[in-house]
């Protein structure tokens, strides 16, 4: 498994009150994203997928034409498990590969139209179910809602480039 460089979160530069504060808002975190899993579940295994595999979509419908060590390192898992699930997925007509004209050693991966029809109406569902629970917050929640989930993205992104 490709190993991601993280800090502990115990390291000595976080005073306790803070440290609790991050471990709930995880938990909390937790707890919103548990929302939508169920749903994302039920429609994966309704269309046969697996849990990596939808992600693997996911990843590509994101940044369509990657090679597997590219998916590998944006899902942290070896190349080997990724060329797995490509081959199920290239099997299941959701994906296909194409060498790359300018480096013929590169494979690139691609949703093919029924991929990304499969990716666009699980997000549809996801979208229409999140969009049913944030309108049940005001204007002024709804405002920094948006402004801390911009802001976790950031992070995220830092995190992810560390």
């Amino acid at each position: 498994m490709v190993q991601h460089r993280t800090r502990d979160a115990t390291d000595t530069d976080i005073d306790s009150a803070r440290l609790e504060r991050l471990r709930h808002v995880a938990i909390m975190y937790g707890d919103a994203v548990g929302i939508i899993d169920a749903l994302r579940i039920q429609g994966w295994s309704e269309d046969g997928l697996t849990i990596p595999q939808m992600r693997l979509l996911w990843a590509l419908r994101d940044e369509d034409g990657l090679p597997v060590g590219v998916l590998a390192e944006h899902l942290g898992v070896n190349p080997s498990t990724i060329t797995g699930h490509v081959d199920r997925l290239v099997r299941q007509g959701l994906v296909r590969r194409v060498e790359d004209p300018a480096d013929r050693r590169i494979v690139r991966n691609f949703l093919t139209d029924e991929g990304d029809a499969t990716v666009g109406a699980l997000r549809r569902i996801a979208g229409t179910f999140i969009v049913n629970i944030l309108k049940r917050l005001d204007d002024m929640q709804l405002a920094r809602l948006e402004a801390a989930l911009g802001d976790l993205n950031r992070a995220a992104e830092e995190a992810r480039r560390a």
